[in-house]
């Protein structure tokens, strides 16, 4: 009986002994974990922060200039002839009908998408097919397609820039039709361009390879090209006794009956030559 008490108080005093241990152990990492000295302590100030100066546009000016972005058109840069020499004919369904160069803010030209038979006018920046308009030059308009540009011609034969024109006398058409046309009528119906070119059909005509005037077909009834009295088939031939001498010349007649009192067509009718004055009041 006396050796189970003391074999019972040997492993009561083998755990105190244990249990001591342990503490004491982990007592001495806890210092060491906890102890800091003060010594090495050090204080680091930090400067304050200066008062941020908010950039100016002047400090973004490379972005432009540099066109980063690719924001900025360079359309008003002179295009030197041989650089458009090297541009290859654009591939898109469209057709230069006519150009306006006379004003490089107020350049516009007549493109065709061929394949919906539909005219419209355009101006620098604005879209047509999968191309954006560049440059607008006489005769020709450079198109941006993707990353590379490309040149859109009115299609002329080489015979036509050699012939030698005279000016058309007005004697030289038959009697003159007279129309009076209300002035107002004719600012309302020319202030959408694009609504105008969609009522009628324009092509450059020629003859033997050479400028013949201008070919007028699908003519919309009850259009302003209707009251003026021309039908399918006409071609203007020229205006107020001038001959068409180029494709410019197709918008000139807008022009003219938006500001001239009195327009005179000179037109070719079942190959007969006709004369169609017009009175604006």
């Amino acid at each position: 009986m006396t050796k189970f008490y003391y074999t019972i108080f040997n492993l009561v005093a083998l755990s105190v002994v244990l249990y001591l241990g342990v503490d004491i152990f982990y007592r001495v990492v806890r210092s060491q974990l906890w102890h800091v000295d003060e010594k090495n302590i050090s204080v680091r100030h930090i400067p304050e922060a200066e008062n941020h100066k908010r950039p100016s546009l002047t400090d973004f000016k490379v972005i432009t200039d540099r066109n980063l972005f690719g924001s900025l058109g360079r359309a008003s840069k002179e295009v030197k002839p041989k650089d458009i020499e090297t541009l290859e004919p654009t591939t898109l369904k469209i057709a230069l009908i006519g150009t306006v160069t006379s004003n490089r803010e107020g350049a516009y030209a007549v493109i065709e998408e061929t394949d919906k038979k539909k005219q419209a006018l355009y101006r620098v920046g604005d879209s047509v097919k999968d191309a954006v308009v560049k440059v607008i030059l006489r005769g020709k308009v450079i198109l941006r397609v993707g990353d590379k540009d490309e040149v859109l011609t009115i299609v002329e034969t080489s015979s036509t820039n050699n012939v030698k024109r005279h000016p058309t006398s007005s004697k030289s058409f038959g009697k003159g039709t007279n129309i009076t046309v209300s002035r107002s009528d004719m600012q309302m119906s020319l202030k959408d361009i694009n609504k105008v070119l969609a009522q009628v059909r324009i092509k450059p005509h020629f003859k033997d390879g050479k400028g013949d005037g201008l070919a007028i077909t699908q003519i919309k009834a009850r259009s302003i090209f209707s009251k003026l009295g021309l039908r399918n088939g006409d071609i203007v031939q020229g205006i107020n006794g001038s001959p068409i001498k180029s494709p410019d010349d197709i918008l000139s007649l807008y022009e003219k009956f938006k500001s001239a009192p009195k327009v005179s067509l000179q037109i070719k009718r079942r190959n007969k030559l006709k004369t169609i004055n017009y009175l604006l009041r």
